[in-house]
């Protein structure tokens, strides 16, 4: 029981934060996301502790502050109806030879295979919480600039999540029977899976009634969070399985790590911008 009310009462406080910074939008977004990015950054690399590799999870974090800083930047440029400079850019191309000259220096056994997961952990973690605040930007053609106020869909992205997560467990640990993927993840079900697809689909058709009948646009963002993000999940659960640990972390008492509770957002999140950029917006 104890457990149970940890586990709420940790649940809660995150989802709250998260959810109000969203509404909130602009800087409190920004800062929101920005620390969520460092903390989930520091805790992947420190997920190698205890392996053959050692990425470094202090100046990884802080390249990935400083990227996350500079594309920020040029987002508030943007805002004012000006061009931006591109800064992150410049950032991403100096980041191998940066991490790369820190090696030089930390005298590790596996001096390269540490800068691949150093950028592997840009790619998988910092780049979607990037376009998410991409995502919170809003041409007003009017005014000529981006309103930086955009609530949808970066809400219903963390709704349709929800959705699919609680109802896949539900019914799962109901009806489930036959193995998704026994292997990587031996309690997920197919009964589960649909089960987590269907409660999606309405949820994303619920916040489409409430957005100018935008049923296809949610539609569409629920059948990929459900099928991609389960994947995601199914490939975080490969890394820890991998590294023989049961949780990406201790961050969030009762629940692990941020990795445990992002994993699904971070895979489909790529695949959701870029079918909002092309397709619906």
């Amino acid at each position: 029981m104890n457990n149970f009310w940890q586990r709420l009462f940790t649940g809660a406080v995150f989802t709250g934060t998260l959810v109000a910074a969203i509404i909130l939008s602009g800087w409190y977004l920004h800062i929101t996301l920005g620390i969520l990015a460092v903390l989930t950054l520091q805790e992947f690399y420190k997920l190698f502790d205890k392996s053959a590799y050692s990425p470094d999870p202090i100046l990884g974090p802080l390249l990935g502050l400083g990227i996350y800083a500079m594309y920020i930047l040029d987002l508030r440029v943007m805002m004012v109806g000006k061009f931006p400079h591109e800064y992150y850019v410049y950032a991403l191309i100096m980041l191998f030879p940066i991490i790369a000259i820190s090696e030089l220096y930390r005298k590790k056994k596996t001096p390269f295979q540490n800068i691949g997961l150093s950028v592997l952990g840009m790619v998988y973690v910092l780049v979607p919480l990037i376009l998410l605040n991409r995502l919170s930007l809003d041409w007003d053609a009017k005014s000529g600039v981006y309103d930086p106020h955009q609530v949808w869909p970066i809400l219903a992205i963390f709704l349709i999540v929800w959705s699919n997560d609680t109802f896949a467990y539900l019914v799962g640990k109901q009806w489930g029977k036959t193995k998704l993927f026994e292997r990587i993840s031996p309690k997920k079900s197919w009964e589960g899976f649909f089960g987590g697809l269907i409660f999606a689909i309405i949820c994303g058709n619920i916040i489409g009634y409430f957005q100018d009948g935008a049923y296809i646009e949610y539609t569409t963002y629920a059948l990929i969070i459900s099928v991609l993000g389960t994947i995601g999940d199914l490939i975080e659960s490969m890394l820890k399985r991998s590294l023989g640990v049961k949780d990406s972390g201790k961050i969030l008492p009762g629940h692990g790590g941020l990795l445990d509770r992002l994993d699904a957002v971070l895979f489909a999140i790529p695949f959701i911008f870029i079918a909002h950029e092309l397709i619906f917006n």
